[in-house]
């Protein structure tokens, strides 16, 4: 190893700037109400529509099963 590695780093101090104010900041802008006055409206639909989608294919399945014993499939 060389004796750079071994030797510790000592930082050099920085000397202290004063701090300066350049501008005002302005006024913050008025926030604007984003809340949903209805947050599970959409969860409703979805649910509606996932419901009638498994009702229109649990009832595809009986009456395919349904039609199936009366001959109408028959070749």
């Amino acid at each position: 190893m060389s004796t750079a590695v071994l030797e510790p780093i000592v930082e050099q101090p920085v000397a202290a700037k004063p701090a300066t104010v350049t501008a005002i900041p302005a006024a913050p802008a008025e926030k604007e109400n984003w809340s949903d006055p209805y947050p599970l409206l959409p969860v409703f639909i979805a649910g509606a529509i996932s419901a009638v989608l498994s009702g229109a294919f649990i009832g595809a399945i009986l009456i395919w099963l349904a039609v199936r014993h009366t001959g109408v499939t028959a070749p």
